[in-house]
């Protein structure tokens, strides 16, 4: 008796493609599709279509600050490992957005580092009013920004002293007000009390980048930890901090709880 050979299974060619789509991702944490063009050699439309598949499944996800593509914090099987951050700027992605299109101006959310405040996302992009370009990956200081105010201003106590010792040993000019401590806790104390931080008037006006703007900012609270902060932002004298409080706040303190719950499901508890 003769055993027919068994048949030959066939691979799925569109499934391979965006496999290599996905290694070519991970060998570079922020890729543009001219760059995926160049590592993976499918044209562009093949590309959109692989994209557009892989964030469906949760699997890929485009910034809205650069436009570049990253594995999802929520991929961590397949080898990168994704941090805490990853998780938060691919939750404030879309609701950073969803509030730039609904009250028209544009919010950026950022994380401590290194004796600053590190945007990790922005909607200045998608704006239409003329606010200083900020760019994922720009550092903002702890005491004249509205972020580094409400991350100071609501994490514990014991980090809150190393991160002023630190500022105080700084020769930036924009970190000497930690030197004045009685006046920075007070100023921390009020920001707790109402909610919200705000942006010290008159920051950077000497410097091109950094003129022109006002800002609020509340922190992204996760098991009572300090995730990061969110602000939103205007053009200085198009609106007074009173009435953008009045209009907004509540708008971007709901922004900071959807991107908590939504980081909660991809970053660990605290121990």
């Amino acid at each position: 008796m003769h055993l027919s050979a068994a048949p030959q299974v066939k691979s799925i060619r569109a499934l391979a493609r965006g496999l290599d789509v996905l290694k070519a991702l991970q060998e570079r944490p922020a890729t543009s599709l001219h760059d995926l063009h160049g590592d993976t050699g499918l044209s562009k439309p093949t590309l959109l279509r692989i994209l557009r598949t892989l964030e469906e499944a949760g699997m890929v996800h485009r910034a809205i600050g650069d436009g570049r593509y990253r594995v999802s914090a929520r991929v961590r099987f397949l080898g990168r490992d994704l941090s805490d951050h990853d998780a938060i700027a691919e939750q404030a992605a879309p609701v950073l957005d969803r509030l730039c299109r609904r009250i028209l101006w544009p919010s950026d959310i950022a994380v401590y580092k290194d004796g600053a405040m590190e945007i990790l996302e922005t909607s200045r992009q998608q704006t239409p009013f003329l606010v200083n370009r900020a760019r994922m990956g720009y550092r903002v200081h702890m005491l004249m920004s509205a972020m580094g105010r409400a991350y100071l201003a609501f994490c514990p106590r014991d980090e809150r002293d190393r991160i002023l010792a630190r500022l105080r040993r700084s020769d930036d000019p924009y970190d000497r007000r930690a030197r004045e401590r009685s006046a920075t806790l007070a100023i921390l104390r009020q920001d707790r009390e109402r909610g919200y931080a705000v942006r010290e008037p008159g920051y950077g006006y000497w410097v091109t980048d950094r003129s022109r703007a006002a800002a609020i900012a509340v922190p992204v609270l996760l098991d009572g930890r300090v995730m990061a902060s969110i602000n939103l932002c205007w053009v200085d004298g198009a609106i007074t901090t009173e009435k953008m409080v009045d209009l907004h706040l509540a708008d971007l303190q709901d922004a900071a709880a959807e991107i908590a719950r939504g980081a909660a499901a991809s970053i660990p508890a605290a121990p």
